[in-house]
């Protein structure tokens, strides 16, 4: 069995060109419809601003804890390092907002084994 070099050659040119030709009109296709059905409105460039001086350390925003007292001092003492824990967290996000903590619930943890393994396997970082 004899082999046309010149002959597999060809063909295997025109296949290379015609799948990089395809590709470049797929890309066209797909940029001009993002040219034709893009709705963001155009914004102006805003003029640029001098830069502020930097502000003074911010102060932790007020969070106060509106839930119902429980039995017990180690609830108390729950939601009170829940709540600090949260203004400081908070406290980056926005200088000046108030956050009010609104009821603290316990999240019950258990479950099968099943269901701890399904989770884990299902929920597992990449």
């Amino acid at each position: 069995m004899n082999i046309n070099w010149t002959e597999a050659g060809a063909v295997v040119l025109t296949g290379l060109v015609v799948v990089f030709v395809a590709l470049i009109l797929l890309i066209i296709v797909v940029w001009a419809f993002s040219k034709i059905f893009d709705k963001t409105p155009k914004k102006a460039p805003a003029p640029k601003k001098a830069a502020p001086a930097p502000a003074a350390p911010k102060a932790a925003p007020q969070v106060t804890v509106a839930a119902p007292a429980p039995a017990g001092e180690d609830m108390d003492e729950i939601a009170a390092a829940i709540t600090a824990a949260l203004a400081v967290i908070l406290s980056e996000e926005g200088a000046g907002k108030s956050y009010v903590v609104k009821s603290i619930k316990r999240v019950r943890s258990g479950g099968s084994a099943w269901r701890n393994a399904g989770l884990a396997d299902t929920v597992r970082p990449f």
